[in-house]
């Protein structure tokens, strides 16, 4: 009869990965059997914490509560029982106490993956300012809900909980964390090197949804500033095309596993290389 307890404890631990923000969005660094494991450990945990809560509720909560002369029945044991009688017969009362436990277990690890997001929500949420008096003030003369000022970022909650989301995951790999923090700070520019030696300046204006297999790591769409390329000989860069002097409303997606090298850019820091590579040339050619 315990072996019907495997089918909860599988959901359960499908549940908690996939639909806790932080861990969906680690779902891909799982791969093969470690996956399974990490499901099977998480459902192992919600249906271990169903059996104790519903241990608990069966032995300290009454069957019954009276509520301003109402009688509510409580007794759930007794509520699954019933309709379990007329099927199993000899096997109701284990088959009650294991749906039971399977309920608990599902139900816990939705919990689990709420608080998930609600914590997450809460990070993201300013309750300080959400609440002010300024803010409610603003509300009510406008007969909108909690308004937000038009000197506020335009990010919705739902972007601003994938920052956060992406700060967590992003942060263990440096590319990575380069291509966050371009795609977060303005002007923050980059110059990307590919594997075909081509050359992109720009700022990131998105990066990868993250899914079962693959993480956010999988392309990034840039809005350009330049583009050339890399000299075969010296590796020096040469620019070719500005898009700022044809049109700024240009986006470029990029693989990720195409990009051999990634540096923060300066255009100062740039035009100084330049102009040590010219002096550099010319005294080559007087010797």
């Amino acid at each position: 009869m315990l072996l019907l307890l495997i089918l909860p404890t599988l959901i359960s631990g499908y549940i908690v990965f996939t639909k806790h923000p932080y861990n969906y969005y680690r779902l891909h660094r799982y791969d093969g059997q470690l996956l399974y494991l990490e499901s099977a450990k998480s459902g192992f945990m919600c249906t271990v914490c169903s059996s104790l809560v519903t241990l608990f509720v069966n032995s300290y909560v009454p069957p019954k509560i009276d509520i301003c002369g109402y009688d509510f029945n409580l007794d759930l044991y007794l509520f699954f029982y019933s309709i379990i009688l007329p099927i199993a017969h000899e096997d109701a009362d284990e088959l009650t106490w294991v749906l039971l436990i399977a309920i608990g277990a599902i139900s816990l690890a939705y919990v689990y993956a709420f608080w998930g997001a609600a914590r997450l929500r809460l990070k993201v949420v300013d309750l300080t300012d959400l609440l002010s008096i300024r803010r409610i003030k603003l509300s009510i003369k406008r007969h909108r809900f909690l308004m937000r000022r038009k000197d506020e970022s335009a990010l919705s909650s739902k972007e601003k909980a994938k920052i956060v989301l992406m700060s967590s995951i992003l942060k263990d790999s440096p590319m990575d964390a380069l291509f966050y923090n371009s795609y977060l700070i303005d002007g923050f520019y980059l110059m990307i090197t590919m594997d075909d030696r081509k050359v992109y300046i720009g700022r990131v204006l998105s990066l990868g949804e993250p899914n079962e297999a693959e993480g956010m790591d999988q392309e990034i769409t840039i809005t350009p500033y330049a583009s050339g390329y890399r000299d075969k000989d010296t590796l020096g860069v040469r620019l070719t095309t500005k898009y700022n002097e044809v049109s700024r409303d240009v986006a470029l997606t990029i693989r990720q596993d195409k990009i051999i090298l990634a540096t923060h850019f300066s255009e100062d820091i740039y035009e100084e290389f330049q102009r040590n590579l010219k002096i550099k040339s010319s005294s080559y050619v007087l010797c």
